[in-house]
């Protein structure tokens, strides 16, 4: 199978897990509590699935949802910022995390894919991959 821009973009998304180690050691030496009980309005779909961390800064889903955007081919700019934006929202308003927790989150996704491209050595030429056979407007 030969790739159109080779190897490089198979490594960038493996920098997934240097965000998650982050957000993981962040969680661990941070004592930044979430959110108290009362003001909490998820629903639990797995009760039964927990993760026993204490600490609430940075969001995970927020830092998660930032990296894989910055990241994205293809992906018009505002609809980036948009997913951003609604996963803030809905951490805000389901009471999981404070506000700067979602701001770290956010910055460290950024942050993370920055070093990255930086680090493999990627371009900027973020147009999407055309499809087999397909010409190119100029």
């Amino acid at each position: 199978m030969r790739w159109r821009h080779g190897r490089r973009d198979a490594i960038v998304p493996l920098f997934l897990f240097v965000a998650v180690a982050i957000e993981f050691a962040l969680k661990l030496a941070l004592s930044h509590p979430a959110p108290p009980d009362d003001r909490v309005r998820t629903v639990a779909l797995l009760p039964f699935l927990h993760v026993p961390l204490a600490n609430s800064f940075p969001s995970g889903h927020v830092l998660r949802t930032t990296f894989l955007v910055a990241i994205a081919r293809g992906v018009p700019w505002w609809i980036s910022v948009t997913l951003v934006v609604l996963m803030v929202v809905s951490r805000v308003y389901l009471a999981e995390h404070w506000l700067s927790d979602c701001i770290g989150g956010l910055l460290i996704g950024l942050v993370v894919a920055g070093v990255a491209f930086a680090t493999v050595g990627q371009s900027e030429d973020r147009t999407p991959i055309a499809r087999p056979g397909a010409t190119r407007r100029r």
